[in-house]
């Protein structure tokens, strides 16, 4: 039950409301004045917390002697709730910021209803942003990794590109993922090319016959605070390679012959003969073959066992002595795979030892790859006297610093080898069992291998692009902005550049290095930003890339030489405008040279006056120069200045065609100055012989002369024609002048 006292405390101050609406009613307004609400609410925040007071006036108490407002929610299923009797918004479900465990962001509409009015509803929009937490760890793509890689491969190689690891946090440090390699018994073979590329390279050679697989642990870290983790293992199986060439498994052997038992068999000691492949995972089958030389002749091989025979029955004399024979195995899938090994044959009965000691060849020819690892056996050089305690020298001291001879006659590496500094090695060696002497000739050649990556001269490349064209004669239409400067310690390698970006189809580096901008397509970028690779030609190809900054600064994008056509054009709007000025100034002078009528003649009234005295009144020029009256009874002369005639009428010019025509109308003004003064004359000698004429009546004086008017361009007077016919009379106008007027008003004229 409400309390009747507060029931008529209500109907009051609605009375009073409704009666003159001085009191406002301000329940369910948001407080400063708002529309709707926000908050931010972290994605980690626990069910049932409260994220935020809504600011709208009036009290939700549950209590109705103090509650004046209602406060409900519009969606029956949101994910908020307001506590009862209060303003509180509370989560009732998880939040995700990335809408996988719950909502990403909340809308929801707040009803406000004000108690004891009919009033309608308020409706509140209310929005809660959800904030980002590191709440997600790098989750591997295809893990775990296992790839193959043969023994060949080379130390910088990339074994694996497609490690990727992916957070699912927003974009920033907390879906930021570095790769690393933890620590471990093989962890130093493999490496990642940079922290945040799931490139792996490997780091070390392999060897399939002293390791044949191997696992390392990867592991993918975002840039959150704590950083959170997940870890992968890659498992690198090695595969054999043809890197070794086969084996005997004895280094040399001994063989009696039997001719009495039977005419071809050899009994071999200590063992048949035999080689095998060393590298393990191919096992090549082997064939062998004997070496020619003169006792060659008497023996043969089979290529598939290895078994030494007689080729013919020998003959009493024949062999008494002992000879040694080469026998080589070589791979049949490759020909540059072979070993030697020596055969010391004998009949019974001879003395083996008392013959010279001798190397079975004289020259010794070898291949070998640069590469191969120090203490590798490379070559065997058997003597007839295998076997026995012989010493051997490397007779060139420098070619000693990279073989040593062992007891057995074979070729061992003790320095590693450069083909980039030396691509043969021929020296001499000597054996000796302290009785003979006995020498051979060595030849190794070495074998290139792409052991080199290209290297750049700078780290980052920067180049600014001003108002300076260079067009070189080779190519008109590019401008070249700089040089990229990359090596390759390679022997023959050649380099080829490239460039990657956004923007890299603007320029071109040619074979030198040079960095080319194609003029003919628009740049509207400041800043352009490219990746320029140098990749060399070895087997396999090596690469490496520097960053390219290009600023375009003022850029000169014009081409130097235009087409005919704009020439063309250019030419006739620059004939068209000087044809126009040279138009406009002949106006302008034409109109300044040609009086109006109207203002430029001179007007005659009858005959000129003459004064109450007879006497012809003097005329006097005005100050201004404009005007000329004759002071007389009924009568005046008036010409104006033709050049102000024109007044504001003529053409306004421009700055460039007054320059042009300064010189030009100057003249023009002192000729007219010098028109005027000449035509003031002549009007004054007019009136004067006017005025003479009709005081003696003279019948040949032309009317038409005063009545004319006097041009002072197109129709000058001529000397002859200003003589006229009163030329005739001129004695009789001189002494008229002499007996007209009085003293002060006298005039005499000259002709």
């Amino acid at each position: 039950m409400q309390s009747p006292i507060r029931i008529l405390m209500l109907v009051f101050m609605s009375i009073l409301v409704q009666a003159n609406g001085a009191i406002l009613d301000s329940r369910c307004y948001l407080e400063g004045g708002g529309s709707a609400e926000s908050f931010l609410a972290s994605e980690d925040m626990a069910v049932g917390s409260v994220i935020g007071k809504l600011r709208v006036n009036g009290n939700p108490s549950e209590d109705d002697e103090v509650g004046d407002i209602n406060l409900s929610l519009r969606e029956k299923d949101a994910p908020v709730k307001i506590t009862p009797g209060t303003k509180d918004l509370v989560l009732v479900t998880e939040l995700d910021k990335e809408g996988v465990k719950g909502p990403a962001s909340i809308y929801v509409d707040v009803i406000c209803d004000r108690r004891y009015s009919s009033d309608p509803s308020f409706v509140i929009p209310v929005n809660v942003r959800v904030t980002d937490v590191n709440d997600n760890a790098p989750q591997w793509v295809g893990a775990p990794y296992s790839l193959s890689l043969s023994e060949v491969t080379v130390p910088g190689t990339r074994i694996l590109q497609g490690a990727k690891a992916i957070d699912d946090d927003q974009q920033g440090p907390f879906s930021t993922v570095e790769y690393q390699i933890l620590p471990g018994h093989y962890s130093m073979y493999v490496q990642f090319l940079n922290p945040l590329d799931g490139t792996l390279v490997l780091r070390r050679p392999l060897d399939y016959e002293t390791l044949r697989n191997f696992t390392v642990r990867l592991r993918a870290q975002d840039q959150g605070t704590p950083p959170k983790f997940s870890d992968t293992t890659l498992r690198v199986n090695i595969i054999d390679a043809d890197d070794q060439n086969p084996k005997f498994l004895e280094e040399s052997y001994r063989g009696e012959l039997i001719p009495e038992a039977n005419p071809t068999q050899i009994k071999i000691f200590p063992e048949p003969i035999k080689a095998v492949d060393q590298d393990e995972g191919i096992c090549a089958p082997i064939q062998y073959s004997i070496v020619q030389s003169p006792e060659s002749k008497y023996f043969r091989i089979d290529s598939k066992t290895g078994e030494l025979s007689l080729a013919r029955t020998l003959g009493p004399s024949e062999l008494n002595n002992p000879v040694t024979v080469i026998v080589k195995a070589t791979q049949i899938d490759n020909n540059d795979r072979y070993a030697f090994a020596t055969v010391s044959l004998s009949r019974p009965g001879t003395h083996s030892d008392m013959s010279v000691l001798s190397f079975v060849q004289k020259k010794f020819t070898v291949r070998v790859r640069e590469d191969v690892n120090v203490g590798s056996r490379i070559l065997a050089l058997p003597t007839n006297k295998p076997g026995k305690h012989l010493k051997y020298y490397i007779t060139d001291p420098l070619q000693a610093q990279f073989f040593s001879i062992g007891a057995l006659g074979e070729l061992v590496l003790k320095k590693a080898l450069d083909y980039e500094k030396n691509v043969k090695h021929n020296f001499e060696v000597w054996a000796t069992d302290g009785v003979n002497n006995a020498t051979a000739e060595v030849l190794l050649d070495v074998i290139d291998v792409n052991d080199w990556e290209p290297r750049f001269r700078q780290s980052h490349y920067e180049f600014t692009v001003g108002n300076e064209v260079v067009h070189p004669n080779d190519k008109p239409s590019d401008l070249i902005i700089g040089r990229l400067e990359a090596a390759d310690g390679d022997r023959n390698d050649r380099l080829q550049m490239t460039l990657k970006g956004q923007y890299a189809s603007l320029f071109d580096i040619d074979s030198s290095g040079n960095l080319w901008m194609h003029m003919d397509q628009t740049i509207n970028q400041s800043i352009i930003h490219l990746i320029a690779t140098a990749t060399d030609s070895g087997v396999p190809p090596r690469s490496a890339s520097v960053p390219v900054t290009i600023t375009m600064d003022g850029v000169a994008m014009a081409q130097t030489s235009w087409p005919s056509s704009i020439l063309g054009l250019f030419g006739f709007v620059v004939v068209l405008f000087v044809v126009v000025i040279l138009a406009l100034s002949f106006y302008i002078v034409r109109m300044r040279k040609t009086p109006r009528k109207s203002r430029n003649r001179v007007h005659s009234q009858a005959h000129s006056t003459v004064s109450s005295a007879d006497l012809v009144t003097h005329e006097k020029d005005p100050s201004n120069g404009n005007h000329m009256n004759g002071n007389g009874v009924g009568a005046g002369v008036t010409m104006s200045n033709p050049i102000n005639a024109h007044g504001g009428s003529g053409s306004s010019l421009s700055a460039g065609a007054s320059t042009i025509l300064a010189a030009s109308l100057e003249r023009e003004a002192q000729r007219e100055r010098e028109q005027r003064e000449r035509e003031n004359y002549t009007a004054t000698v007019r009136s004067i012989v006017s005025r003479a004429s009709a005081a003696h009546g003279c019948p040949d004086f032309d009317p038409e002369i005063d009545r004319d008017s006097i041009i002072n361009t197109e129709n000058r007077i001529s000397p002859t024609t200003k003589k006229l016919n009163w030329q005739n009379g001129k004695s009789e106008l001189m002494s008229s002048a002499d007996t007209i007027g009085s003293a002060e008003n006298n005039l005499t004229v000259y002709f």
